[in-house]
């Protein structure tokens, strides 16, 4: 076998196992990504494969709206969901307060004033019943703990109708199968209803019934 193909395999070969061992961690410890390690993904080089406006199309932001962005990072889709939401409000919650400090100086060197910043754990937001229009996580659900309290935490401040969207991305170490994604909203009393991707990269949007 030629050495370039059989260093190009031994380097598909250790990524594929460094998957693998690094999921199986993750399972066991689910906790957020380290806020050093976030930042990166807010890298220019992102946009060449994602689209901060495509998703967030697809998530269904509108003028108006309540909007929680849990687990925003470093803000990759805050600007676009800000914009999109005009006189409506963004909360941005995270746990991690370093992040949030980085996000608070992104919006206030762009001006965006519809966005509200908060510390917080996703599993006891500080929100009331019934009070935001849609919720989405992209990338997240993974990294929570309680991830089913999340859940019901996020069906009880949606209003009835609303729309809770979550969005999973290859290789992302805690990317969850859609059916696996649907199969755990569903728990928490969510229906989906619309679906966008593939199995790398894909948006499932949940209504509160």
């Amino acid at each position: 076998m030629h050495p370039a193909l059989t260093a190009i395999l031994s380097l598909i070969g250790a990524f594929i196992v460094f998957q693998i061992l690094i999921r199986i961690v993750r399972k066991i410890h689910p906790i957020p990504i380290p806020w050093q390690a976030a930042l990166f993904f807010d890298h220019p080089l992102r946009r060449r494969f994602q689209s901060a406006s495509k998703i967030v199309q697809q998530i269904g932001v509108g003028e108006g709206m309540r909007v929680l962005e849990l687990g925003p990072g470093p803000g990759f889709f805050t600007a676009e969901v800000s914009r999109r939401a005009g006189w409506g409000r963004l909360y941005c919650l995270d746990i991690q307060p370093e992040l949030i400090a980085k996000l608070r100086k992104k919006t206030v060197r762009d001006g965006l004033e519809n966005v509200a910043l908060m510390v917080g754990d996703g599993a006891a937001l500080p929100f009331a019943e019934n009070s935001l229009d849609l919720a989405f996580l992209v990338t997240v659900l993974g990294e929570i703990p309680d991830k089913d309290g999340a859940l019901r935490e996020l069906y009880r401040v949606l209003r009835r109708g609303g729309v809770l969207s979550i969005s999973e991305m290859l290789p992302d170490p805690d990317y969850s199968l859609k059916r696996s994604t649907i199969a755990r909203a569903g728990k928490a009393g969510f229906e989906p209803f619309q679906e966008f991707g593939n199995f790398f990269i894909y948006v499932v949007n949940f209504r509160k019934s």
